[in-house]
């Protein structure tokens, strides 16, 4: 089965996780290229090939498959031309080609490579081409040295182009580690290496063949984002009951360790019995045979990378790993990673596991509050586990505080035992804190715990207060806003009285975002009334203290600012294993640097938030955001509108009201600039139903309202986008803040009076909302902005005013790489492109201004502020010198001699 590429009803290979490395790479090779792809088993790389070749208007097409004598892959080159080619050939060369005994030979690899070359010159003669070799790992020596001879000789520019595929080859009989491929790596070619898929591809692509998306999810999990390992691990799984499940995954995994040598399973015994396994502390237990193990593994896709650690694909495997081993074997390997831990919490756990009566239940329990303060869960849960396991009288309290932390840290491997551990249960505090940590592990049924809590807390104002700011959490997941600011408001209260500052600080956290989604004013104070009580946040709860609620507020008001400087400073403090801490800081990142057109740095945050979130097991609905946020200033508009669509289903799947809302206003944005206006409005109008229903009026975080305006106007929808405009515009004056959504409502609002005919309102609107965007320093904003004002020109046949604004737009984007905007800029207006040559420009009277272009009109609007040329090409993306040539034109369009004459004009029109 094709593994990544699904077939469209016209027959066209479509790719799945691909589209934008494919156009690139076909690209290259169309140009003359050389290109070599790179990608362990089951990474897609031959149907890579495949899809790339088909493609291409000439290609010649070889696999080679295994290793053979010296000058077999030539051969099999030789084989793949037409032989009408080959016969063009001399004779000699011909055989020496079609069979090669370079035992006769005085200099095989030079008659070799002079046959290839003359080969390839034949070829290229009769029209330029591609030859696609997939599995260069099994070249042989001669063929090789043939090949790269033939390789750099010039047949003339773009006659020839040069594909390559190279994998893993078989693990060599004497070492056990598959050979490297360093020979292929210093070929003058550009190397690619096949990333992973994301989530979304995966679901894609095995939905696409009647996969269940919570299949699909798990097969992601499970594979590392491999398609081939995702595919097989999936189908293997079909409908089968979990039990089944858990069999067939261990027997897949004893297959494919079998024949691995005993140098490659020892590294991977010690990563099945590590936590948190980096090759650094493996390399220093195994040296060089530990460092080649680790890329065997991951050639064979026995092993990923997620940032610093490393994983066994499938989980399975270091089950099965361990389950080989004898108990002595066992204990000398805990013994071993006690030896080199690198933390004394570390130590005690290995130690524990080895069965070593020094380290004692207290020891433990010590090593696992330590943990837990500096962010590190999922090991506190083990330490916790470990420490309840001896039946000691402080079993029930280290059971608690091992739900606790395994909730947390999402530490599957003990979270089971710990909630057998808890149902029994019975001290009030200890009942009610294991109540309120399974409510945050599933809220969907959440009434039945929630009365029990209540019961065993009546008597306590401390364990009311937890119930109630639980409550009123899950509450603000659902929606159910004033319910859940009205329980956090009591909640507050009664922490205050039980003498819990740190409670207070919370309820206080979760009534402000309560107030916020509301639209209410009261929210800023909240916060900050949490900020001045709260002390520094807690490891791997960072990402609900007030700091971080704060930073996002200043987010919402466009202090773009402050809120980078926050969440870089917080990224630095959490650390690399706050989970949770890790994903949502990044992700706030992510919409920084999306609100300020930072593409590329959009798209690496997301990549790493992204890798977090895979190694913490973080539920895949926040990643997918993410990915859309970034696709949607870094990458491109289909791509955000594929993710989107996926979050969109899957939120309606798991009955996710808050992903649904935030997929649908990226899935609206994508498809408006798709020009699909009838998909994007009722995107919005879901959106606005969803809204509605929930009593929401923010305007400011989730900014899809003048999108929505925008769609609405575009559509012929009039009356409709007047009123959503009017509930941005109310939002707005109650919030009194967040410029940028003023900006985007003017820009909206444009778009209604050109709807309407009214040009000239809709051309003040847009150069009002450029020109503050650009004092904001919105780039996405004011290029946007000038789009729309270069629409309203065209409509007026005002061809060179239009002309400049798209221009602007383009100048505006250049140097941020927000690839989807500059693209979409450009395929409305193309560079150069006349608007309307044929169409007289209106004359605008006797207002001297009004001849001026819209970069003259904001330059000179500049100097009547008393802005220096320097300044000024600051402010409006331009050089020093462009500036001083458009004042030249100023004052030869408006017969003034100085900047004095010119700010007294611009002031005396009142045209700023």
């Amino acid at each position: 089965m094709n593994l990544v590429a699904r077939h469209d009803p016209g027959g066209a290979p479509a790719p799945v996780g691909r589209a934008r490395l494919l156009a690139s790479v076909t690209a290259r090779v169309l140009d003359g290229q050389a290109v070599a792809v790179h990608g362990p088993r089951g990474m897609g790389r031959t149907t890579f090939l495949d899809l790339v070749a088909s493609g291409l208007p000439a290609a010649v097409v070889v696999r080679i498959a295994r290793l053979g004598t010296p000058g077999h892959a030539a051969a099999l080159i030789a084989q793949a031309f037409d032989p009408s080619t080959l016969e063009e050939l001399p004779e000699r060369m011909r055989s020496t080609l079609l069979d090669p005994r370079p035992a006769d030979w005085p200099d095989p690899a030079a008659r070799l490579g002079d046959a290839l070359t003359e080969l390839l010159t034949a070829q290229a003669g009769h029209a330029p081409f591609v030859l696609v070799i997939d599995d260069v790992q099994y070249l042989d020596e001669l063929s090789d040295h043939a090949l790269r001879a033939a390789a750099v000789r010039s047949l003339g520019p773009g006659a020839f182009g040069l594909l390559l595929g190279v994998g893993p080859g078989d693990p060599s009989p004497v070492t056990g580690f598959v050979p490297t491929t360093s020979e292929a790596r210093d070929l003058p070619v550009l190397h690619i290496d096949l990333p992973p898929f994301a989530g979304a591809d995966t679901v894609e692509m095995l939905t696409e063949v009647g996969m269940a998306t919570d299949t699909a999810l798990w097969a992601h999990r499970e594979s590392g984002g491999n398609p081939g390992l995702a595919h097989e691990i999936a189908e293997s799984a079909g409908e089968q009951p979990t039990a089944s499940i858990s069999r067939a995954e261990h027997g897949r995994a004893r297959e494919r360790v079998h024949a691995l040598s005993e140098t490659v399973l020892t590294t991977l015994r010690r990563i099945a019995a590590m936590h948190q396994p980096t090759a650094a502390v493996l390399t220093r237990l195994g040296g060089e045979d530990a460092a080649d193990s680790i890329r065997t593994a991951k050639q064979l896709s026995l092993l990923v990378s997620e940032d610093d650690y490393l994983r066994l694909t499938p989980g399975a495997l270091g089950e099965v790993l361990l389950e080989s081993v004898d108990s002595d074997e066992l204990v000398r390997l805990h013994r071993e990673l006690a030896d080199n831990a690198s933390s004394l919490p570390l130590t005690r756990y290995h130690l524990a596991l080895a069965g070593d009566p020094s380290t004692t239940p207290a020891d433990l329990a010590a090593s696992a509050r330590e943990s837990a303060a500096r962010g590190e869960h999922d090991l506190a849960a083990q330490l916790y586990l470990l420490a309840a396991d001896s039946g000691t009288p402080e079993r029930a309290e280290w059971i608690t505080c091992c739900l606790e932390n395994a909730v947390i840290g999402k530490e599957a491997r003990v979270l089971h035992r710990a909630i057998e551990g808890a149902a029994e249960l019975t001290e009030p505090h200890q009942r009610v804190r294991a109540d309120i940590a399974l409510l945050e592990l599933d809220a969907s049924s959440p009434d039945e715990l929630l009365i029990a809590a209540m019961h065993a807390s009546e008597r306590y104002p401390e364990l009311q207060a937890r119930v109630l700011l639980q409550r009123a959490r899950i509450l603000l997941g659902t929606h159910e806003l004033r319910t859940a600011l009205e329980l956090a408001q009591r909640s507050v209260e009664l922490a205050a009285r039980a003498g819990r500052p740190d409670l207070e600080v919370d309820a206080l956290t979760v009534a402000a975002a309560a107030s916020h989604t509301l639209g209410e004013g009261s929210a800023r104070g909240l916060i900050e009334k949490a900020s001045a009580l709260a002390g520094p946040p807690r490891p791997g709860q960072v990402h609900t203290s007030p700091r971080y609620i704060a930073a996002r507020f200043a987010l919402h008001d466009d202090d773009l600012r402050r809120a980078r400087s926050e969440f870089v400073d917080m990224l630095a403090d959490v650390g690399p294993d706050a989970g949770y801490d890790t994903v949502h800081v990044l992700r706030s990142l992510v919409e920084v640097v999306a609100r300020q057109g930072r593409g590329r740095e959009a798209l690496e945050l997301a990549g790493r938030a992204t890798r977090a979130a895979t190694h913490f097991d973080t539920p895949v609905a926040t990643t997918w955001y993410i990915e859309a946020i970034a696709e949607t200033v870094g990458g491109s508009f289909e791509r955000a509108a594929t993710v989107s669509a996926r979050g969109v289903d899957l939120a309606r799947e798991q009955g996710d009201e808050r992903y649904l809302r935030r997929q649908l206003a990226h899935l609206g944005l994508a498809q408006l600039h798709l020009d699909d206006l009838a998909a994007a409005v009722a995107a919005f109008r879901e959106l606005r139903a969803i809204d509605a229903a929930s009593a929401i009026r923010d305007v400011t975080s989730m900014r899809w309202h003048a999108d929505a305006v925008t769609a609405l106007a575009l559509a012929g929808e009039v009356d409709e986008a007047r009123e959503v405009l009017s509930g941005i515009r109310e939002a707005v004056d109650a919030w009194q803040g967040a410029p940028g959504v003023d900006i985007a409502a003017d820009r909206a609002e444009a778009e209604i009076c050109a709807a309407t005919g009214d040009l000239d309102q809709a051309r003040g609107l847009a150069t009002r909302s450029a020109t503050a965007a650009a004092d904001l320093r919105l780039p996405i904003e004011e290029a946007r902005s000038l789009v729309t004002l270069a629409h309203v020109e065209r409509r007026a046949r005002r061809s060179g005013r239009s002309r400049d604004a798209a221009e602007r737009a383009r100048e505006v984007l250049r140097p941020l790489h927000a690839e989807p905007w500059a693209t979409w800029v450009q395929a409305r207006f193309p560079d150069g492109a006349a608007l309307h040559t044929l169409e007289p420009e209106e004359p605008d009277g006797q207002d001297p201004l009004a001849h001026l272009t819209l970069t003259e009109q904001q330059v000179a609007a500049l100097v009547a502020d008393g802005a220096s040329n320097r300044e000024i090409a600051q402010r409006l993306h331009l050089s020093v010198k462009t500036v001083e040539g458009t004042l030249t034109r100023i004052y030869r369009k408006t017969g003034v001699r100085s900047r004095t004459q010119l700010a007294a004009l611009v002031l005396g029109h009142g045209s700023r």
